[in-house]
């Protein structure tokens, strides 16, 4: 493959894209910008973890992490969809809310930069190397390249990179109102963020849709989370009640 002149790295905020630029930083890689697009809906530890090894980054000589939206009518996904009543795309089956909030808004500023040929490091681990194969068929205006993958890095590997930096892993990076978390992310949103969880019911509330039964495209977090409150209600009026069980 034929160097390109600028190095770009795609970052997500989340394990793998910063994994991928703790192992650039080590094996003294260059790296011209890192730029991270925001869809305005993630979750606030992420935006903490994005600020922190921003700085780390600085320190070490690297750039600082370049923040970008979209400038179209809308600056947040989370707008959009109360705006428009609806939920976002990937519910329906599309992923334009990606191509629209990430996608589009990295591009954009990769242009506006006037780089002639531009690199892109994007985070797939080891672990999924068909995500890079969608990717591929993607035309592009620049070059791709996936270290993770070259490396041999899978998802263990990329946490165990993470660590031995001395930076805590940032876990899961997305919207905290994204239709693919699963039950349990949606009752960890609960107790860790009720003001976040109480913003995506809102979503969902208003959402004018037939086909689907809510955010989680066939249920709906509304009756998760009343179905949570049930119990926690059943067993805080119980807590009193002496177990039975003979425990030595």
């Amino acid at each position: 493959m034929v160097s390109a002149e600028k190095t770009v790295v795609s970052y997500g905020a989340g394990t793998n894209s910063t994994a991928m630029l703790v192992e650039m930083v080590l094996r003294g890689l260059p790296v011209d910008a890192v730029v991270f697009a925001d869809t305005g809906g993630e979750r606030p530890e992420t935006y903490a973890h994005a600020r922190a090894f921003s700085a780390w980054l600085v320190a070490r000589g690297y750039p600082a992490i370049t923040v970008v939206h979209n400038d179209g009518m809308y600056q947040t996904l989370e707008a959009e969809c109360l705006a428009r009543h609806s939920l976002p795309s990937i519910a329906y089956g599309f992923g334009s809310c990606s191509d629209k909030y990430k996608r589009r808004p990295f591009t954009k500023w990769l242009k506006a930069q006037g780089w002639p040929d531009v690199t892109v490091c994007i985070g797939f681990d080891a672990d999924e190397p068909h995500r890079a194969a969608r990717g591929e068929s993607k035309a592009d205006p620049y070059q791709k390249r996936y270290p993770l993958i070259e490396w041999g890095m899978g998802r263990e590997e990329c946490v165990a990179t993470i660590r031995n930096a001395g930076i805590e892993p940032p876990g899961k990076s997305s919207c905290f109102f994204c239709p693919s978390s699963k039950a349990r992310e949606v009752l960890d949103l609960k107790r860790r963020h009720p003001d976040l969880l109480c913003r995506a019911l809102a979503i969902e509330a208003q959402a004018e849709t037939t086909r689907l039964t809510g955010l989680g495209r066939n249920w709906a977090w509304a009756d998760l989370v009343r179905r949570d409150d049930a119990q926690n209600d059943f067993f805080r009026g119980h807590m009193d009640t002496p177990c039975g069980c003979y425990d030595g």
